[in-house]
């Protein structure tokens, strides 16, 4: 964050707005996909929540993320609560030390961002090995860095409704 020049005033951030980005992040987990294609896909609903926790800590807490989980885990299939727990997880780290992430660059941003989707995955294969399930391998950790990678370009594109356009 460099201190030269004064920071731009957002316009308010709408709940239909970040509803809307949660249902597309969903759909974007259902679409069929070819076998193989989604080793490389990072969780976009945990990448969202991460992004509202960090930037809207007021509406997207530790219990809206556990709801968001248990959502996501109906609408896959998979495992009930696994998700939930991890993103409930995640996000009580991200509430932990909200205030000083708001203020780091994106670079440094995204560094915590790998840092928590990497827990977001171990707690679901954790859940998975108390369950009984063989371990996935270590490409089932490839995803949180392509969603490190994708960071910044989220951060822009969801700041870009609210910004003062002037002319």
């Amino acid at each position: 964050m460099s201190y030269d020049r004064p920071q731009e005033l957002l316009k308010p951030v709408k709940r239909r707005f970040i509803t809307l980005t949660f249902a597309l992040a969903l759909m974007m987990e259902l679409l069929p996909l070819p076998v193989g294609s989604t080793r490389w896909l990072p969780d976009f609903v945990g990448l969202l929540i991460l992004y509202w926790a960090i930037n809207q800590p007021r509406r997207i807490g530790i219990g809206m993320g556990f709801l968001i989980g248990l959502i996501v885990d109906v609408s896959t299939n998979s495992l009930f609560g696994q998700h939930a727990l991890a993103y409930s997880v995640t996000t009580y780290l991200v509430m932990l030390r909200q205030r000083q992430l708001i203020m780091f660059n994106l670079g440094q941003q995204a560094l915590v961002v790998l840092t928590l989707m990497l827990a977001n995955q171990l707690v679901m294969a954790l859940v998975r090995l108390a369950l009984g399930s063989a371990f996935v391998g270590a490409s089932y950790f490839l995803p949180p860095l392509m969603g490190a990678l994708l960071w910044p370009l989220l951060t822009k594109l969801l700041l870009l409704p609210y910004r003062h356009h002037t002319l």
